[in-house]
Order: structure tokens, then C-alpha cells, then sequence
């Protein structure tokens, strides 16, 4: 159910406002309480939700309680995604692809752009939906982004950020194990 709770936003307090991609990386890694902590509250728009509820993880999104909220994006809004998903297609260089198929990005992004988000971070995974946010001056991360936060805040060790992406990979994350190995070293740096 949308609930639209920015009234009661916390004074200093970092938001995530989520895609569907990194989400599935959290659940699949057991990472959730990872992305609570670190953010006062994860805001994703309805297309994010209805997403996750069709791959099956509605009983995750809803054991998150009221740390993940569902936003309703305004028909202005709405318009706005449609033009982004139609511009996350023309980065990608997707011939024929369909515009519908990146509404999940396109709408967090037109959520990460509304004022009260400005301080926040926009969580994509998908290159061209990042390069498409970038270009509007956003804070961007990815998952494993936001794994190399939790290292930094001693939340979790380097070898656990590495589990965590290896569990993503075998359940059909596209993270490649050189990747995997680069973010490894980077928390090892950390």
C-alpha cells in the first residue's frame, strides 16, 4: 500500500531511494537489515513494488515494516518516468526494447529528483539508468555500493561483502567474479 510518510522525514537522517535490482540483490544476499541500516528508510515508487511482487518477494518487502515505503508518483511525475524509460532505452542501444520494461528506474529516478531527496541516494544497478541519473547530477549506487558502506560503517567484514555478491551471482545476479573480486579489494582498502 503507498504511504507517503516525508512530513515526518528525520532531521539529518540519509535516505535510499531504491530500483528493484538492488533490492532483489539484497534479499537474495540476506542484506536487508544491511540497507535499513544504513538508510533512515528505503523509498521506492509503485512500479518497484509491483515488480518485487512479481518475482515472488512480497513476503520480504513486507516483513521490512515501515523501513521500506511505497511512494506514488504525481501524473506530472508519471509523464516525466515515461520520457526517462524511454531515454534508459536509448542509452542502452536496445533496439526494440520497450520503454515499459525500465519504468522501475525511470520512476525512482523522477523520485530521486524531487527536492526533499537531493542529500539522498538513488540505489540502480543497471548502467544505463545510471548514466541517465548521472547526467541529472544524482548520487548514485549499486548494491554492492552500498555493501562497501556497511564495510565502511563496521557493519560488515570485506569476506562477508564478497559472500554476499557471490550468493547474488548464483542465484542469477549478473555480477561476473572479477567484479566480485574488484569490490573485494576495494573493502579490503577501506
Amino acid at each position: 500500500m503507498p504511504s507517503t510518510k516525508l512530513a515526518s522525514r528525520k532531521p539529518g537522517a540519509t535516505y535510499g531511494i531504491s530500483d528493484t535490482g538492488p533490492l532483489i540483490s539484497a534479499f537474495q544476499s540476506d542484506s536487508l537489515s544491511l540497507l535499513t541500516g544504513i538508510f533512515a528508510e528505503v523509498h521506492i515508487p509503485e512500479a518497484c513494488a509491483q515488480e518485487l511482487a512479481s518475482h515472488g518477494w512480497q513476503p520480504e518487502v513486507e516483513a521490512v515494516g515501515d523501513k521500506m515505503v511505497t511512494l506514488k508518483l504525481t501524473a506530472k511525475e508519471t509523464r516525466a518516468a515515461r520520457t526517462l524509460a524511454r531515454e534508459i532505452v536509448g542509452q542502452a542501444g536496445r533496439k526494440g526494447a520497450v520503454a515499459a520494461g525500465h519504468m522501475g528506474e525511470a520512476q525512482a529516478i523522477v523520485l530521486a529528483l524531487r527536492p526533499e531527496y537531493r542529500d539522498d541516494i538513488l540505489l540502480l544497478d543497471e548502467r544505463a539508468a545510471r548514466t541517465v541519473a548521472s547526467e541529472r547530477g544524482l548520487t548514485i549506487s549499486g548494491f554492492p555500493g552500498v555493501l562497501l558502506l556497511a564495510v565502511q560503517a563496521g557493519l560488515i567484514s570485506a569476506e562477508s561483502l564478497r559472500d554476499r555478491l557471490e550468493r547474488c551471482r548464483e542465484q542469477g545476479t549478473h555480477y561476473g567474479r572479477e567484479f566480485i573480486e574488484q569490490v573485494y579489494h576495494m573493502a579490503r582498502g577501506v
